[in-house]
């Protein structure tokens, strides 16, 4: 039996259902994006508007974030077992995160100030060009506006909506589409968490390195580096040491989107990219492919779902089933097209690409189109499913709003 609208106190009502749902949602997508530090000159609107753009990737593609959020976590441990070999063992997780997004600029005789990476900070120790910058950990936090109460709360309204499904499942009550997308939502963000647990969060104000003395000049650094260092640099000067660290780069077209002047006044968000699979460590891949899996997975758990219409139960099916083969697909794809002769760059959502061939004609370009291809199927699929789970609270089972009797569940509660 479906029921529509339902009110409260007697049940938990569809808004109790709606709240819940969307304010662990919320609150887990708002803090766990760890954003770059903006430019000096960026607007509060500028910034507001970076962020809703990568809280919407994080709700359309959150392996995504996962994977971006890995990737800048291996670039900063890697960070610290360098500068540790140099013999800064106060090098810290904190110090490599703060550096890669963005909170060192340095300054020089000949070039306007300009942030550096970890990497970049790393060789600049290492030829003593600079001093290993002097701030603390401590320092670092004070920087950063990491709401740790968010951070938590976000955590403890996660944990309930688990117990919650939980103990309805333990009672034979069933549980609303919706919740069901809320639980995959919080698998999907808790390795993110992880990842950025030492990155600090919203810092605004950066720390200013010099280089000494005795190489004032970036032409210095620069001639000292010898012909890595002697193409003109699309970023910063230092890119012959970023440039070759970046796997993935923006397509052409998108190399300049809110990115307005040379050298960067902010390091993107993409800066870091992340590598490819067969370069991770075992337990690394685990920690982003599993709760990647888990997260389709959870969608499939719906399949037996009552829905208002017969269509409705297909759509979700066929969305689930889209989103948990979709990067299977892509890679047998990829195998098979290049056993046949095909060829080109690899495609990462669209934005982001891997460059092999360079030449004109679809022989050279297929690799790229089945990506793109495979990219807008998981992306419908995900809007499909976000559909579903708004257009099923129309009519939902009346056992939905039947309330836990948590007794039950825990015998002395």
């Amino acid at each position: 039996m479906l029921a529509g609208w339902t009110n409260e106190p007697n049940e938990r009502g569809t808004i109790n259902l709606l709240w819940s749902c969307f304010l662990v949602i919320f609150t887990s997508v708002w803090t766990v994006i760890h954003l770059n530090l903006p430019a000096k000159d960026d607007g509060r609107a500028r910034v507001l508007a970076r962020k809703l753009r990568w809280v919407a990737m994080a709700i359309l593609a959150p392996d995504l974030v996962t994977l971006n959020s890995a990737a800048q976590w291996r670039r900063a441990t890697d960070s610290v077992l360098e500068m540790q070999k140099l013999g800064h063992n106060s090098w810290t997780l904190e110090h490599a995160f703060f550096a890669d997004s963005g909170g060192f600029w340095l300054e020089s005789s000949d070039y306007p100030a300009f942030p550096v990476t970890a990497a970049s900070v790393y060789y600049l120790v290492k030829e003593n060009y600079i001093p290993c910058p002097s701030i603390t950990k401590e320092q670092i936090w004070d920087k950063s506006k990491a709401d740790r109460f968010a951070k938590g709360f976000a955590l403890l309204q996660s944990f309930w909506m688990v117990m919650q499904s939980i103990a309805r499942t333990t009672e034979g009550l069933p549980i609303s589409p919706l919740e069901l997308f809320t639980l995959a939502f919080v698998v999907s963000t808790l390795m993110s968490y992880f990842f950025w647990f030492h990155k600090p969060q919203n810092v605004a104000v950066a720390t200013t390195l010099r280089l000494n003395s005795s190489a004032s000049s970036i032409a210095t650094v620069l001639r000292e580096a010898g012909p890595q260092a002697a193409h003109p640099f699309a970023d910063t000067p230092l890119d012959f040491i970023e440039k070759p660290l970046q796997v993935w780069k923006r397509r052409p077209m998108l190399q300049r989107f809110d990115l307005k002047q040379r050298p960067l006044q902010r390091l993107p968000n993409d800066t870091i990219t992340p590598t490819i699979i067969s370069d991770m460590r075992w337990w690394e891949v685990t920690l982003v492919v599993g709760p990647s899996i888990i997260h389709s997975a959870i969608h499939i758990l719906g399949w037996n779902f009552v829905f208002p219409t017969r269509i409705e139960q297909y759509l979700w099916r066929a969305a689930a089933l889209t989103l948990a083969s979709g990067m299977p697909t892509f890679l047998v794809g990829e195998k098979v097209l290049r056993a046949m002769g095909f060829q080109g760059q690899k495609s990462l959502v669209w934005i982001w690409v891997m460059p092999e061939l360079k030449q004109k004609g679809l022989k050279y370009q297929i690799i790229d189109v089945w990506g793109v291809v495979i990219t807008c199927c998981m992306v419908m699929a995900r809007l499909c499913l976000i559909g579903e789970t708004l257009a099923s609270l129309r009519a939902l089972p009346k056992d939905v709003y039947r309330t836990i009797h948590w007794t039950g569940v825990f015998p002395h509660v």
